[in-house]
C-alpha cells in the first residue's frame, strides 16, 4: 500500500500589485529569506495593470497608527530607503510630522488641530516603485475565476487564457475588486451622495510659501455656506526652491438639490468644464484657499474620484475552505476622509502574516479564518466611520469634536 503523495509546499497568489499587495509580498520575501533563503518564494504576485507606470503619479498617503507594523513587515535594505518616498524630506529632517488641520473657508479660522504624532507623509507613486523592488510582479493579468475543486489548491483563470496554482489566494486588488465577487453574497461598493474633483499642479516655491505656512503637508477645509470642502497636500518638495512644488487640490460637494442655489443635484462636469467648476465652487472662499483653486491653468487634467465603500458583512465572507480571502480596500474599501485606508492594509497584512506563520494545534480555526475574525470588526468600524466622517465633511454644521471627521484625534480650537 503507497502512501499518499505529500502536500505541496505553501504558495500564495497575491491577486493586486497596489500598496496593500506589495507590502503583503515584501513581507513574505522577508520572512521567506530568514527560514529558507534557497529555495523558491513561497508567492507570487499578479496585477491586472499592464506595466508600473500605468496607473500615473498617484496622489499621497499618511501612514499614521500603522507605521509600527509597516516597519517591522519591511526587508530592512527597503525600510532604509524610505526617505526615498517622502514628499518633503526636509521638513521630515526638523521633525516636522504636520497637524492634521481643519479650517473654515469663509472666515479663515482654524477649527480643529490634531495633536502631533508619529507618522510619515508620502507619495503614492514613490512608495508602490519602492515596494516593487526585488519583486517579479506579472503584468496583464486579471483575474477572471478561481477554482478550488482541488483539495488543498485554489487556481486563478485569467482573462488572457493564462493560470496559476497554489495552496492560498489573497484578492488585494482594490476597492472594487474582482475576487471579492467570488467570495461575497453582496460585493457591489455603497455610493455616497458626494461629487469631488482632483488634480496636482506645480506651483513655485514662492507661490508656495503662504500654504506652507499653514502646514508642511497638507491641510482640510470646510465651507460652511455651501457645505463642499477642500483638501490640499504637498506631493513633492525639491530641496531647490527653485524647483517648482507639486500640490494636490482636492474640491467636493454634496450630491442634493440646492446646491449653490441649482434645483437638482450637479454631478460630475465633462473634463473640460472641471477646472472651470471648481473654481465657481471656491470663488467666495476667503484667501489663501481661493487662490489655491483659482491658479489652477486652464486646461490641467482634472480627475473624478468615485466616494464609494464597502463594509464587509459581520459573518465574513467565503474563504473557500479556507484558501482565499481579502486585504486592503478589496476587504473593506473606505472614503479618504479619516486617511486611514492604508492603515488598515497595512494592519490586514500584519495581521495575516501574523496567523500564516502562528504555531497552532489542529482543532484550532485556519489562518484566513483567524484573520477574519481579527479584521472583520475592526473594518467594520473604519469603513463606518469613514463613512460618517465624509457625509459629516459635506454637512457642515455636523462638524465638531465628536465627528469622526475629527474625533479621537483633535484638540477642539475656541
Amino acid at each position: 500500500m503507497t502512501s499518499p503523495p505529500p502536500p505541496p509546499p505553501p504558495h500564495t497568489l497575491i491577486i493586486g500589485a497596489g500598496i496593500t499587495g506589495l507590502v503583503l509580498a515584501q513581507a513574505l520575501r522577508k520572512r521567506h529569506a530568514a527560514d529558507s533563503p534557497t529555495a523558491p518564494p513561497p508567492f507570487s504576485i499578479y496585477e491586472r495593470d499592464p506595466d508600473p507606470a500605468h496607473r500615473g503619479a498617484g496622489w499621497g498617503l499618511t501612514i499614521h497608527w500603522a507605521l509600527p507594523d509597516f516597519e517591522s513587515l519591511l526587508p530592512a535594505s527597503l525600510l532604509a530607503r524610505l526617505p526615498e518616498t517622502f514628499v518633503d524630506p526636509a521638513a521630515v529632517n526638523e521633525g516636522l510630522t504636520g497637524n492634521f488641520l481643519l479650517f473654515d473657508l469663509q472666515d479663515g479660522s482654524e477649527r480643529y488641530r490634531v495633536p502631533p504624532n508619529t507618522r510619515i507623509r508620502v507619495s503614492r507613486e514613490r512608495l508602490r516603485r519602492l515596494l516593487m523592488d526585488g519583486l517579479d510582479i506579472q503584468w496583464s493579468k486579471t483575474i477572471a475565476e478561481i477554482d478550488t475543486t482541488t483539495p488543498g489548491a485554489v487556481t486563478a483563470s485569467f482573462t488572457d487564457g493564462t493560470t496559476a496554482t497554489g495552496t492560498h489566494l489573497i484578492g488585494a486588488d482594490g476597492s472594487r475588486s474582482r475576487v471579492r465577487t467570488f467570495l461575497a453574497p453582496s460585493p457591489s461598493n455603497n455610493i455616497l451622495p458626494v461629487r469631488l474633483l482632483g488634480t496636482s499642479v506645480p506651483y513655485s516655491s514662492a507661490r508656495c510659501a503662504p500654504i506652507r505656512a499653514l502646514d508642511p503637508f497638507f491641510f482640510q477645509a470646510s465651507d460652511p455656506a455651501t457645505d463642499a470642502f477642500f483638501w490640499f497636500s504637498f506631493l513633492s518638495v525639491p530641496a531647490d526652491p527653485a524647483q517648482d512644488r507639486v500640490c494636490q487640490i482636492l474640491v467636493s460637494w454634496p450630491y442634493r438639490k440646492g446646491f449653490l442655489g441649482r434645483e437638482e443635484p450637479v454631478d460630475t462636469p465633462a473634463p473640460e468644464e472641471r477646472v472651470t467648476w471648481m473654481k465657481r465652487v471656491t470663488e467666495e472662499w476667503v484667501e489663501p484657499f481661493r487662490g489655491i483653486v483659482a491658479d489652477i491653468p486652464e486646461g490641467t487634467e482634472v480627475k473624478s474620484l468615485a466616494l464609494e465603500d464597502w463594509v464587509p458583512a459581520v459573518g465574513g465572507f467565503d474563504s473557500r475552505g479556507g484558501r482565499v480571502t481579502l486585504i486592503g480596500d478589496a476587504a473593506h474599501a473606505m472614503t479618504m476622509f479619516r486617511g486611514e485606508a492604508a492603515n488598515h492594509g497595512i494592519a490586514d497584512v500584519a495581521s495575516l502574516v501574523r496567523e500564516l506563520f502562528a504555531e497552532t494545534d489542529d482543532s484550532a480555526p485556519g489562518p484566513f479564518e483567524r484573520y477574519a475574525a481579527e479584521m472583520i470588526p475592526r473594518a467594520r468600524i473604519a469603513v463606518l466611520n469613514s463613512r460618517r466622517a465624509c457625509l459629516d465633511a459635506h454637512d457642515h454644521e455636523k462638524i465638531c469634536e465628536t465627528s469622526p471627521l475629527v474625533a479621537r484625534r483633535v484638540i477642539v480650537l475656541e
